[in-house]
């Protein structure tokens, strides 16, 4: 079970940061050390576990126990990973992750947000948002 996040930050640098979380870095007692890794604007790449930050340019992250928190520009997402109980089988993954989306302040208004999970933000109104382009 993974999440990922891509977003261009630092103004006209236009970096791409990029971030990943590995439920599957999560221990027993559900923390690691190395639950997410990532690059910043194509520098060396990091990893992140319990207690760590990063910053890259307007893009934070904050790892605490199993929860990470990135916040960019007044959004902010927060993956928890936790166990799979009452589970029937001994294969498969034994955590799974939650996500969490949320605008600050006036977000969801200044930047017209896109997307599946962005369009519920901004309106009720059916929308079709633009598609980014994340190569390099």
């Amino acid at each position: 079970t993974e999440a990922h996040v891509a977003a261009r930050v630092g103004g006209a640098k236009a970096k791409l940061a990029r971030l990943s979380y590995w439920a599957s870095e999560l221990n027993k007692d559900n923390w690691g050390w190395r639950v997410i890794n990532g690059t910043c604007g194509g520098g060396a790449p990091f990893h992140l576990g319990v207690g760590s930050k990063r910053q890259c340019e307007e893009l934070s992250v904050a790892v605490d126990m199993s929860t990470a928190v990135v916040s960019l520009r007044g959004w902010r997402l927060t993956v928890k990973g936790n166990h799979i109980y009452d589970r029937t089988s001994t294969s498969g993954p034994h955590h799974r992750l939650d996500l969490s989306f949320a605008s600050e302040g006036g977000a969801a208004r200044r930047d017209l947000p896109h997307g599946v999970i962005g369009q519920s933000f901004a309106s009720p109104a059916p929308r079709y948002g633009k598609v980014d382009d994340y190569t390099e």
